[in-house]
């Protein structure tokens, strides 16, 4: 059986919710003021409300986006188009939108600097007294990590650039003998890959070694120190190939073995008639072959890796629209570096003529 209702509520007298009649001009009604919320004072910006004395460190203890409340300094930033906008002077700092997009060193000032330090002098140890001098430092600190960090106005922290490495390290402090420090540098500068990554100075005997492959510095970092590792390992070992002197001049010049030494034991042996034969008996003993020797040694010095860089590129030739003669590529000769100098080709020459007894220039008295 279903029951059915009406629409209409009925209250008993009794409830607090009966409205009562209201009859205008014989009821008394009590109105009632509508409250009005009281009008709110616009705060003054911060710096308006700082006392004369203020410690900055407690206000801007970290980084932080630029407020113009809070920075007691009337900066201005930005451009204005013409004279009308503006009245063509420089945007203030309230809503400016240039100066709270670029970083600001306000955490960092002397206050900030000294704070910081005398809270980690706790944790921090005396320097050692031995360790006076950059001398003394470089000799039981061969190695030196440098890495850079960058500044930038960007919707990232992050600059590519930061994660480049390089490391400097003294060749003579790793310990290497003639044989390791020139296959050391050989496989380290040789041709190839290696000019990227490392330099070596002649006058100051550094190696750089520097990286930027990996994503961030400190896999540059380890590496550098694995490639380092490996350089220093290889050049210590000795494969059969490596015994021996070379049977070539302008790799490494040795006189003894060389192949100018050989060609003129061959000239003075095949003539046996000749008025100097001392010179076939003691060939390194006679002047004249000293003064030859000399003037070779000047000549292939250069191109030895200890003494200079032998893979130097030779510089690029202008390019002509209209040129009749066509580039040489890839000559068989390769350039000898100290034949560049003509003083030292003038030495040579001098002394060939002196050996061969071709000097005409000399004096018949």
């Amino acid at each position: 059986m279903v029951s059915w209702f009406s629409g209409v509520i009925r209250r008993p007298l009794s409830s607090s919710a009966f409205l009562p009649l209201e009859i205008r001009g014989l009821t008394d009604l009590q109105t009632q003021k509508a409250q009005t919320a009281p009008p709110v004072e616009r705060m003054k910006p911060h710096q308006l409300r700082y006392g004369e004395k203020i410690d900055w460190t407690n206000i801007w203890p970290a980084p932080a986006t630029f407020s113009y409340s809070v920075v007691p300094i009337p900066l201005r930033q930005g451009y204005s188009k013409g004279l009308v906008e503006n009245s063509g002077v420089s945007p203030a700092s309230y809503a400016n939108a240039e100066l709270m997009k670029i970083p600001n060193f306000l955490h960092l000032t002397k206050s900030h600097v000294r704070k910081q330090c005398e809270a980690l002098k706790k944790f921090c140890t005396a320097w050692p007294s031995g360790l006076n001098s950059d001398e003394i430092i470089t000799k039981h600190y061969p190695l030196e990590i440098v890495q850079r960090t960058y500044v930038f106005s960007s919707h990232s922290i992050r600059d590519p650039r930061a994660r480049s490495v390089t490391i400097q390290v003294p060749v003579s402090c790793l310990g290497l003998d003639e044989h390791s420090k020139r296959k050391l540098l050989r496989l380290a500068i040789g041709p190839g890959p290696g000019k990227k990554v490392a330099q070596y100075d002649w006058n100051t005997d550094i190696l750089e070694l520097t990286s930027g492959r990996c994503p961030s510095s400190r896999q540059n970092t380890d590496y550098l120190k694995y490639v380092l590792t490996v350089l220093t390992l290889e050049s210590h070992k000795t494969e059969t190939w490596e015994k021996g002197r070379p049977d070539y001049d302008w790799l490494m010049f040795h006189w003894p073995s060389s192949s100018s030494r050989e060609n003129l034991l061959k000239l003075v042996s095949e003539a046996g008639n000749h008025e100097d034969k001392a010179i076939d008996c003691k060939l390194d003993d006679n002047p004249l072959v000293k003064e030859y020797r000399k003037a070779l040694e000047a000549l292939w010095l250069e191109n030895d890796i200890l003494r200079g860089n032998p893979w130097i590129e030779p510089p690029k030739m202008p390019r002509f629209r209209h040129n009749p003669y066509r580039l040489i590529k890839d000559p068989s000769l390769k350039p000898i570096h100290g034949a560049d100098k003509t003083e030292t080709l003038r030495q040579y020459a001098d002394a060939t003529r002196r050996l061969w007894r071709l000097d005409t220039r000399q004096n018949p008295n």
